[in-house]
């Protein structure tokens, strides 16, 4: 009877965090046009393989080294191929998947190391996190490296728990390491071994780390890895050295300033960002962090290992010259499973235990206050300007700008937005109501379910509305109905991010690199057709606008807000018909 009612809980747990995964990862694949300066990059990759079939060392429009290994970029083309035609969708299709795959690991892991509904609150916190919701959704390599980062450390626990014995085990987890380096180089490789060394390290386990060490399925991850690698510096020669080795490993963790990532910031900048993009599970972290310590839970083997696999990837990065808020993706699958074991903790044990439901019940009870506030107001058909308003001055002049486009989006869908804030109202002071009468369990459900709205909520309305004003996608679409088959299509990319343009264009057009002078005498020398940043076809005219006309501007200004690009004509329009 109890095996046929575990059996019934498992199938539950998985049937729900499938449905969670499809709703919101799956369905939002194709919510918008390529915007950004990230996913175009990758898309090119994708693009070169679907078109012209190099799958093993890609190039951008057969010239531009790639800043990455072609894992992500290998499920993409296969799923384009799939699905017979190469779109956005096809493009993220990865991520979702990797993030899902990611998610239902570390369920299982979860019920190994501790019970079924610590796993399952685990797996949902994972699921509705916002940094790991976005990365799901987006045709970046970073949710395929942490579900490799993620997988092979499943496998080595469960080897060192002797739950996978025998060489099978083994083989499965240099298997797995291999591929983690084709995901995002040799981070694939070093966090995992980072986060296993420190674990054996501290549990004095030097026979279980010969046994990994000089196994032979070492050598199965050096010929996974170590083979492309060899291959792409074969054939990529210095460009590849240069990009994909010196660049975007050493010189963006070792090099600060110029010649470096381009993303320096300082070393607590990881800090903030862990609180705030974790938003609501990382209310509870400190009272999490402080309760184990206190009561040497870190002693305890699945602990340490969560704990070790947190610390580990926070520093390493924070150490880095580069940091970007989604290098710390990896860390997200053990802090979900600890915040997860935590809320499913009976009853109110330990101070600090009580102490941190009680302070986010009352925040809870402040922010669904807050919410009906804020519900009567627009209800009263005041709109959100004078609400947003007083978050713009914290913001950088981008982030303004789309925090305009917000206020306008949410004033629009009225229809969506009035009944989002009274559920979201409700929400908050049920998980209120749980929270202070110490029900954990309930609490969470209800923290998951506005994190539910929120993401349906951001990824349905919001973010589209933003990609609408910024995409190329409109303009590359009028360009090619005005344009015939036989008109030169030149593309001027000085001063902008043109990546969109080049994947929605494809082989559609040409790019030149010739500085403004050379551009300036060519266009006076062609009737040929112009793509340029309307700030350098300004520079180009040099007052001549009249005679240098305008055929089509876009309304998308591009990845940074600022960048709206322009189709001109040479001056001997005859020419090319």
């Amino acid at each position: 009877m109890g095996n046929i009612n575990s059996r019934n809980v498992l199938v539950l747990h998985l049937g729900g965090l499938v449905f969670l995964c499809g709703i919101l990862f799956f369905s939002f694949l194709d919510w918008a046009p390529f915007f950004d300066k990230g996913e175009p990059r990758e898309a090119l990759v994708v693009q070169e393989i679907f078109a012209h079939g190099d799958w093993l060392f890609p190039l951008k429009r057969g010239e531009e080294v790639p800043s990455k290994p072609p894992l992500f970029h290998w499920f993409a083309a296969m799923a384009s191929k799939a699905w017979g035609g190469l779109t956005e969708a096809t493009v993220r299709f990865p991520s979702a998947l990797f993030a899902t795959v990611g998610v239902l690991s570390l369920y299982f892991l979860g019920r190994r190391l501790f019970d079924p509904q610590a796993a399952f609150l685990g797996a949902i916190i994972l699921s509705t996190s916002v940094p790991y919701q976005s990365m799901a959704i987006s045709a970046r390599v970073d949710m395929t490296l942490t579900f490799f980062v993620t997988l092979a450390l499943v496998i080595f626990y469960l080897i060192y728990r002797n739950d996978l014995t025998g060489n099978f085990g083994y083989y499965c987890f240099y298997f797995i390491l291999g591929i983690g380096i084709l995901a995002k180089g040799p981070v694939g490789l070093v966090l995992p071994g980072m986060v296993i060394f420190s674990f054996v390290g501290l549990k004095k386990r030097w026979d279980l780390l010969s046994r990994i060490s000089l196994h032979p399925g070492v050598i199965l991850t050096l010929v996974i890895g170590m083979s492309w690698y060899g291959t792409a510096l074969m054939r990529g020669g210095e460009d590849f050295f240069n990009r994909q080795l010196l660049h975007e490993n050493l010189a963006r963790f070792f090099v600060y300033g110029e010649g470096g990532s381009g993303h320096q910031k300082p070393f607590y900048y990881y800090f903030p960002y862990l609180i705030l993009g974790g938003l609501p599970w990382s209310l509870f972290l400190p009272f999490v962090m402080v309760q184990w310590f206190k009561g040497r839970a870190f002693l305890k083997d699945p602990v340490l290992f969560l704990l070790l696999w947190v610390g580990i990837v926070f520093f390493f990065f924070s150490l880095s010259a580069g940091k970007r808020a989604i290098y710390l993706l990896p860390l997200y699958p053990p802090l979900s499973l600890l915040i997860g074991l935590w809320l499913a903790q009976p009853g109110s044990e330990g101070r600090m235990r009580l102490l941190g439901l009680k302070s986010v019940g009352w925040l809870a009870v402040f922010m669904g206050l807050t919410m009906l506030a804020v519900f009567l107001v627009v209800a009263a058909g005041n709109g959100t300007s004078g609400l947003l308003s007083y978050f713009a001055v914290m913001l950088k002049p981008k982030d303004r700008a789309n925090l305009s486009i917000v206020q306008q989006t949410l004033d629009r869908a009225g229809w969506f937005f009035l009944p989002f804030l009274l559920s979201s109202a409700l929400l908050w002071l049920s998980v209120a109501r749980n929270l202070l009468t110490l029900n954990a369990r309930a609490a969470a459900f209800g923290l998951a379910c506005l994190s539910v709205l929120t993401g349906v909520l951001v990824q349905g309305a919001v973010m589209p509305a933003i990609a609408e004003s910024r995409s190329y996608k409109p303009f590359v679409t009028e360009v090619k109905r005005q344009l015939g088959e036989n008109e030169n299509l030149y593309l001027y990319g000085e001063g902008w991010d043109y990546a969109p343009v080049l994947f929605y264009l494809g082989d559609r057009v040409q790019v030149i690199t010739a500085g403004l002078p050379s551009m300036q005498e060519k266009m006076q020398e062609s009737g040929d057709y112009y793509i340029m940043g309307e700030r350098e076809w300004r520079k180009i005219a040099a007052g001549e606008a009249g005679v240098i006309p305008v055929e089509l501007r876009s309304q998308g200004t591009g990845p940074d807000g600022k960048d709206p690009i322009v189709l001109v004509r040479g001056m001997k329009s005859g020419k090319g018909k």
